[in-house]
């Protein structure tokens, strides 16, 4: 009989908010084309680090590697989840500009709200599993 695993929730959510929240942060800081712009797919291209002349920009060139490696981490472990799974990430947290709800995303999704939530959560842990940040209940 296969053991079945003891994910702990509540950590491994906080986990993965926690990573999306730092992905747009360094988002904002060095990558310059809005996600408005995802093509039906929702995949997210890599980043290409390219040292900038900016004299307003005050980040260090180690950090800016730092911060490039970080988001293309991120968006290659986004890239590894399910069409609809990447569309539930992207709707609940990634698109700023339109704030869409949970009734918005379900309907768009052509699911029931309480099937959208069990998906969400399915789709959470398995992102968690994607950035090797998943907890589990000892």
């Amino acid at each position: 009989m296969i053991k079945s695993v003891n994910i702990f929730w509540s950590k491994t959510k906080k986990n993965v908010e926690n990573i999306i929240s730092r992905y747009i942060y360094y988002c904002l800081s060095l990558d310059g084309t809005p996600t408005i712009n995802l093509e039906d797919d929702y995949l997210l291209e890599e980043l290409d680090y390219h040292s900038q002349n900016n004299m307003y920009i005050k980040i260090e060139t180690n950090e800016k590697k730092k911060r490039v490696d970080f988001i293309n981490y991120f968006r290659f472990s986004f890239n590894k989840l399910t069409t609809i799974e990447r569309k539930i990430i992207y709707w609940t947290y990634l698109d700023k500009e339109n704030n869409y709800d949970d009734r918005f995303i379900a309907n768009n999704l052509g699911f029931s709200l309480g099937y959208y939530y069990i998906k969400k959560k399915e789709t959470l842990i398995r992102f968690a599993y994607c950035l090797g940040v998943e907890e589990y209940n000892d």
